[in-house]
């Protein structure tokens, strides 16, 4: 089972949203990031999950992370207009 944790909205990016979330597994933590437009979404997570578990999308608890996820975040249209564009640097 993967837990999660919405820490923060980073911005506004390429007409999606950026989150970071906060992600335990096996008593772990580790950090993502998270990102959605109105009809897609993907997740990339640190370098240290993946050597620990293996490839997330392969992890049994991938859709319901995904779900607790989406179940979590804000919706597309109450929060797009109110986040910053990232800024590339």
């Amino acid at each position: 089972m993967i837990k999660i944790s919405i820490l923060d909205y980073l911005g506004k990016y390429e007409d999606g949203i950026l989150v970071s979330v906060g992600l335990m597994c096996d008593d772990k933590f580790y950090n993502s990031i998270f990102f959605y437009t109105k009809d897609q979404m993907a997740i990339n997570v640190e370098a240290k999950m993946t050597e620990d578990i293996g490839s997330i999308e392969e992890h049994s608890g991938y859709l319901d992370m995904l779900k607790d996820i989406l179940e979590n975040i804000e919706p597309f249209d109450d929060i797009y207009d109110k986040l910053e564009e990232v800024k590339d640097e």
